[in-house]
């Protein structure tokens, strides 16, 4: 099993490779060495009609004779789902690319999102869409242009007042706390942090998604949730606990934490111990608790700028382009959100592109209106 994992990340490794280079116009960088590559999804002059030639192509059928064409004695099913998915994706994506391209490089499509900003103790909301250096109550905040704001403080500073970084839908943000923890918060995410730590414990609230850099002390560091507390000593870990969502998680990446759980039904509470690669789901309303072993790459694509779903289902793929983009997504058919997808693609695309790419993947179709995203059949 280990070996069909390391080749199902050289694939992925390798998949990125191939969408930078097609993002930097560079062809050649794509498969200089594979004249079989070439071969079998064309030079870009020819990818028009290959993808013309998708609209016939019967692809379950094709994947039914790969499989059995190829299986070798000990079988590995799951290898060859992911492998066949991520060579559809790799044409799909490829030929898409330089079919929309063709000629002029479009801007991707985005709407305008209002900005990040904080709300401090006193109430007063600070705006993070310029370069800031002020003096507050003893602090000095710091914002850059390049999307990131700290608190600074002398050693003698004793106030712990709370503040709110509040990230709205269709933007993200990074935030360095007091004791030099770096915080990444994804799109519609709050997150409530002390000017300054107290000295018995490190404690922020999180609405959202967040991941956490945590600077390594004997202090322990705690994030908080509605649902779900997490008690770290020093490590890196994502975590996602929109209140709307039926799930929250936390993915370990290095250290180890400790996970809490708080049912909506009763009193129970759930507690495990994660460590790297691990990935705790909870259910508040079930009360019913999960720990899976999990690729963190995915998990934390979001952080790269990447959207990255592999048989996840519509809804939940939708829920997230909404948040990333500022969109209202409603389905005509419920069922329509248990359609499941391979997808990886990166953000700065434009939501506009990205749904052509579900369009060409599941034969859903998309209706804007401003920013209302209508799904049907």
């Amino acid at each position: 099993m280990k070996k069909v994992e390391d080749k199902i990340k050289k694939a992925r490794r390798i998949a990125r490779q191939i969408e930078q280079a097609l993002s930097d116009g560079n062809w050649e960088q794509v498969a200089p060495d594979s004249p079989r590559l070439r071969e079998e999804v064309g030079i870009p002059a020819r990818l028009h009609e290959n993808i013309k030639r998708h609209d016939s192509f019967d692809t379950e059928k094709a994947l039914n004779k790969f499989i059995t064409a190829t299986r070798p004695t000990r079988r590995l099913p799951v290898f060859y789902k992911y492998a066949a998915a991520v060579a559809c994706l790799m044409i799909l994506g490829v030929g898409y690319y330089f079919y929309q391209n063709a000629g002029t490089r479009d801007t991707p499509s985005r709407l305008l999102a209002q900005s990040a900003y904080l709300v401090l103790d006193d109430g007063k909301q600070v705006e993070l869409n310029q370069q800031i250096q002020m003096d507050y109550n003893g602090l000095r905040i710091i914002n850059t242009d390049e999307g990131k704001v700290s608190f600074q403080h002398e050693k003698e500073f004793l106030s712990s007042t709370p503040n709110k970084l509040v990230i709205p839908e269709g933007t993200e943000y990074s935030l360095q706390l007091s004791d030099g923890t770096n915080v990444h918060l994804n799109a519609g995410s709050t997150l409530v942090f002390p000017s300054v730590f107290e000295k018995n414990a490190r404690v922020v609230e999180l609405s959202g998604e967040g991941y956490f850099d945590v600077t390594h002390s004997d202090i322990p560091f705690i994030v908080k949730s509605k649902s779900m507390d997490v008690r770290v000593l020093g490590t890196t870990f994502n975590m996602t606990a929109y209140p709307e969502d039926p799930v929250v998680s936390t993915t370990l990446l290095t250290g180890k934490v400790a996970v809490t759980c708080h049912s909506q039904t009763d009193t129970t509470t759930h507690t495990t111990v994660l460590t790297p690669g691990l990935q705790a789901r909870f259910q508040p309303r079930e009360g019913v608790l999960q720990i899976d072993s999990v690729d963190v790459e995915e998990q934390t694509a979001w952080r790269r700028g990447e959207f990255t779903f592999e048989d996840v289902n519509l809804g939940s793929i939708m829920t997230i382009i909404g948040r990333s983009f500022a969109l209202n997504v409603t389905f005509d058919d419920p069922e329509l959100q248990d359609i499941k997808c391979f997808i990886s693609i990166q953000r700065d695309k434009g939501y506009e592109d990205i749904l052509k790419i579900i369009h060409m993947a599941t034969g859903v179709k998309f209706k804007k209106d401003g920013n209302e995203i209508r799904v049907y059949k």
